[in-house]
């Protein structure tokens, strides 16, 4: 059953913090465009935001949204909510400030209505508003629209989110537990918050960014710029810094190094192509702890690939150039053709036998490719870096044939 979701944005901070919950701090955005994009990840077809007044950030938040294709729209009052959704859609109900793990809304897309998420009636969870004698509700609740446009009309001067959640109750909810071993999660300890004030949004958002791990089919990702990532993105997140700015520097640095490579100057050349590299990975660090693609766009990646492999035709050049044979030239070129290959060959790979995949990292990309230069500067052996990558290429696609035949094997 399609759904969609309905997000309550009115209610104010605790004492002490200016504005709504929803615009509290989140991992360099608001608590609101988490809750969005963790329930169009699970499946939401657009969202409704419930809210009585409409502040500059908000708007600013909905535009980012909108920017990347996400249908978000604003409901001034229960009846306008209830208006905007379609007859047949089920509605996901996200309570105000509510953070919740992605287990937590992929648990719930999948029920049929009415369902409620609840946690235990314990001490520690006394923030969450009672359900009954044994259970508080964990922020969501999956309803019709007839019983969303039934409440706005009846509601008065109720509060809408407790209002709804109270139907959702009486018409007999499925209670879906967050914790305990039939639950969502076996421990339950940050899978939902409500986030009142600024400290709790902006420890969920740290909280997340450490959780959340690239499955890169890439060791340099893995083994190399993870220390740096984790140390810095965090940083630039509390910052505001946005990932597109990091990723243009990437793109920026690259091209610089590949030029510098054609113009002779290798170790100036060989430290920008290494450092496009962690910089990149930050702002995939911060887009995923925002909830977007941690590749980039296909521009990106495409501009990304183009100039890793400028990097090595620019030492093939200088190779001819300086020995007067053509045949480094040719290897370099054949060494970014068999690299482009293997990458699309790992990219079907990977969407065979997952991220998991323990070989995956040890294939050749632009960034394995990169790296394997640095034993080449080390001897002073530059030009024979392209044989390198056309070799470790060629490897690849030889490893590739092998395991893309096992995956179809056990698969069939």
């Amino acid at each position: 059953m399609a759904f969609a979701a309905l997000i309550a944005a009115y209610q104010e901070a605790e004492e002490g913090e200016a504005g709504l919950r929803a615009l509290l701090p989140m991992a360099g955005r608001s608590l609101l465009e988490h809750q969005v994009r963790r329930a169009v990840a699970a499946g939401a077809s657009h969202a409704v935001i419930l809210v009585e007044r409409v502040p500059a950030a908000l708007s600013a938040a909905l535009d980012r949204l909108r920017r990347d294709g996400i249908a978000v729209k604003l409901a001034r009052d229960p009846i306008d909510a209830a208006d905007r959704f379609h007859p047949e859609e089920h509605v996901l109900l996200i309570a105000d400030g509510l953070v919740a793990a992605p287990d937590c809304f992929e648990a719930m897309a999948v029920r049929t209505a009415p369902a409620l998420l609840v946690l235990a009636d314990t001490p520690e969870n006394e923030d969450f508003e009672r359900v009954d004698a044994n259970h508080r509700w964990a922020g969501l609740a999956l309803t019709t629209v007839d019983t969303v446009a039934a409440t706005a009309a009846m509601l008065g001067d109720w509060d809408l989110q407790s209002t709804l959640m109270r139907r959702v109750v009486q018409a007999g909810a499925d209670f879906l537990p967050v914790d305990g071993e039939a639950g969502v999660v076996v421990d339950a300890s940050d899978a939902v918050l409500l986030a009142e004030r600024s400290d709790k949004s902006r420890d969920a958002g740290r909280t997340m960014l450490r959780r959340n791990s690239v499955q890169s089919d890439s060791w340099p990702d893995r083994f190399l710029y993870a220390p740096v990532v984790t140390r810095i993105a965090p940083m630039l997140l509390d910052r505001g810094i946005e990932a597109i700015w990091l990723r243009i520097a990437a793109l920026v640095l690259a091209f610089a190094g590949a030029a510098a490579f054609w113009w002779g100057w290798l170790w100036t050349g060989l430290a920008l192509v290494l450092i496009a590299g962690p910089v990149d990975a930050i702002a995939g660090r911060i887009d995923l702890a925002q909830l977007r693609n941690h590749e980039g766009g296909w521009e990106i990646r495409f501009l990304k690939g183009l100039l890793q492999g400028l990097a090595i035709l620019a030492i093939g050049w200088l190779a001819m150039t300086t020995t007067g044979e053509i045949v480094y030239l040719a290897l370099a070129a054949t060494a970014v053709l068999l690299l482009v290959l293997a990458r699309r060959g790992v990219q079907h790979l990977r969407k065979l036998t997952g991220s998991d995949n323990r070989y995956l990292p040890w294939l050749a990309d632009g960034n394995a490719a990169i790296w394997l230069i640095l034993p080449f500067a080390v001897t002073g052996y530059w030009f024979h870096w392209p044989i390198a990558v056309a070799i470790y290429a060629y490897i690849t696609l030889f490893l590739q044939q092998n395991m893309l035949k096992e995956a179809v094997r056990q698969r069939g």
